[in-house]
């Protein structure tokens, strides 16, 4: 008995560990408050924060639990989509990030059409994701 409750408690502390770090991550990067200024609802950022920190406990339940889990397939399009545009924000921050577009953009020589090339960017990202899950 107590080596299952040993077990229980590392696996809650490792998770609550994880967990934390990721957050801490999303929010030095900043997708949460970049997300809130470009869509001017920065009266909302702890709203934001609530629900980003609560899509990754769910996350987390959905992980544990794996195919288990009775949520129904409208459920399961919301989630899809939610951690679509969550991967799609974070790809485009941490790119932000580093500077990815204008030293791309610089090294192109590129004048005209540069959201063009976010949306190929994204397109392209959707079409790999899509190939993955039908033919993964």
């Amino acid at each position: 008995m107590w080596g299952k409750l040993l077990l229980l408690f590392a696996g809650l502390s490792g998770g609550i560990c994880v967990a934390g770090g990721l957050f801490a991550f999303l929010t030095i990067v900043g997708v949460v408050t970049r997300l809130a200024s470009g869509t001017k609802t920065a009266k909302n950022v702890v709203l934001y924060e609530d629900i980003s920190l609560f899509g990754l406990v769910f996350g987390n339940i959905a992980y544990l639990f794996g195919n288990n889990m009775p949520i129904g397939t409208i459920s399961l399009l919301i989630y899809g989509l939610g951690a679509g545009v969550f991967t799609g924000c974070l790809a485009a921050a941490l790119a932000e990030i580093v500077n990815v577009i204008p030293v791309m953009v610089k090294r192109i020589k590129l004048k005209y059409g540069i959201s063009a090339v976010m949306v190929a960017f994204a397109l392209g990202k959707l079409a790999g994701s899509i190939y993955q899950l039908c033919f993964g």
